[in-house]
C-alpha cells in the first residue's frame, strides 16, 4: 500500500538512494533535504507502508515574491511506472491551492523541460498555462579549452543597489521574472538579499551577472552577449570542474537566437536541437 505523508529527517537516507539514480547519482535533492524538511511549505513522500520505505517525493514551496512553487519530484528506480509521481503532483497541487484560496500565495509556478511530457500533459489537465519558453544551454566539462586557466579571469564582487537589480535587462527581457537553477521568481529585496550573502553577483573580465548553485552552476549574464555568456561558462567550468556538479547551464529568450550559431562554434550544446526547451507553468 502506498501512503503519502509529509518527509520527517529520519527519511534522509531513503531519499538518498531515491537520488541515486537522478542524474548520475549526482542529483541535488541530498543537499537540500534538511533545508527542505525545516522551510516553509510541504516536503511530500510517498511511502511503502509494507517496507516503511519512502518510494517518492515532492516538495511545494513558497519563494520570496510570494509564488508556491513545485519541483523535486522524484521516484524510485523500483517504483516508476506505477503513477506515483501522478500521485504525489495531484496531492501537492491540492494543497497549494489551498494555500492560493487562502490567500497565502498569489500564485502556483513551476519549471521543466521540453522531454518531460507525461508531467507537463498532467499539469495541463490540472489547470497549469504554459507562461514562458526559454533555450536552456550549456557546455560540457570536456569542451573547456585547455589553454585557458583562472588566472584569465580577473573576477571582482558587483556591487549594484537593490533598484539596480530589479531593473536588469536580463530581467526585463524575461518579463520581470529571475530564472535561476529551475526557478522562476520576481525580483525581490528577500531575494536580493539572499544573492548578495551567497556572493552571487559577481564581474568576470568587466561582464556582470550572477551565479547561483544548486546540483550545478546556474549564472546569468547582463545583457545576453555573446562574449559574456562564453565569459561565464569558461569561467564556470574551470572553477568547478573538480567539485562534483553537473556542467553549467544559463538561458536565451527568443530575441537572443541571433547568437545561436556562435555559441554552437564555441562548444555550447542543446538537449534539444536548439529549440526553445526550457518552460515556465502557471497556475492562477
Amino acid at each position: 500500500m502506498i501512503e503519502l505523508r509529509r518527509i520527517t529527517p529520519e527519511d534522509y537516507d531513503d531519499i538518498v538512494d531515491i537520488s541515486k539514480s537522478i542524474w548520475e547519482g549526482s542529483d541535488y535533492l541530498p543537499k537540500l533535504f534538511h533545508k527542505w524538511v525545516n522551510d516553509e511549505g510541504y516536503f511530500l513522500g510517498a511511502v511503502d507502508t509494507e517496507k516503511n520505505k519512502v518510494i517518492g517525493v515532492g516538495k511545494f514551496s513558497i519563494l520570496h515574491d510570494n509564488a508556491g512553487w513545485l519541483e523535486g519530484l522524484r521516484t524510485h528506480v523500483d517504483y516508476r511506472g506505477r503513477k506515483i509521481a501522478r500521485l504525489l503532483s495531484e496531492k501537492l497541487i491540492e494543497i497549494s491551492k489551498d494555500y492560493l484560496q487562502e490567500g497565502k500565495i498569489n500564485k502556483i509556478g513551476f519549471a521543466t523541460y521540453i522531454d518531460s511530457i507525461e508531467s507537463i500533459t498532467l499539469m495541463q489537465k490540472l489547470g497549469f498555462k504554459l507562461e514562458k519558453k526559454l533555450y536552456l544551454i550549456n557546455k560540457e566539462y570536456d569542451n573547456l579549452d585547455s589553454n585557458l586557466s583562472l588566472c584569465d579571469f580577473k573576477v571582482e564582487s558587483w556591487k549594484l543597489t537593490y533598484e539596480e537589480f530589479t531593473n536588469l535587462n536580463y530581467i526585463e527581457k524575461r518579463d520581470g521574472l529571475l530564472d535561476l537553477a529551475f526557478v522562476f521568481q520576481k525580483p525581490t529585496l528577500e531575494l536580493y538579499d539572499e544573492l548578495i550573502e551567497n556572493e552571487s553577483f559577481i564581474i568576470i573580465n568587466g561582464y556582470k551577472g550572477i551565479i547561483k548553485l544548486k546540483n550545478e552552476p546556474y549564472f546569468a549574464v547582463e545583457g545576453d552577449s555573446f562574449d559574456g555568456i562564453n565569459t561565464f561558462m569558461n569561467y564556470c567550468l574551470l572553477k568547478y570542474k573538480n567539485k562534483d556538479l553537473s556542467a553549467p547551464f544559463t538561458t536565451l529568450t527568443e530575441q537572443d537566437k541571433t547568437i545561436i550559431t556562435k555559441l554552437k562554434q564555441s562548444g555550447f550544446i542543446s538537449w534539444s536541437g536548439w529549440q526553445l526547451d526550457y518552460l515556465y507553468f502557471l497556475y492562477k
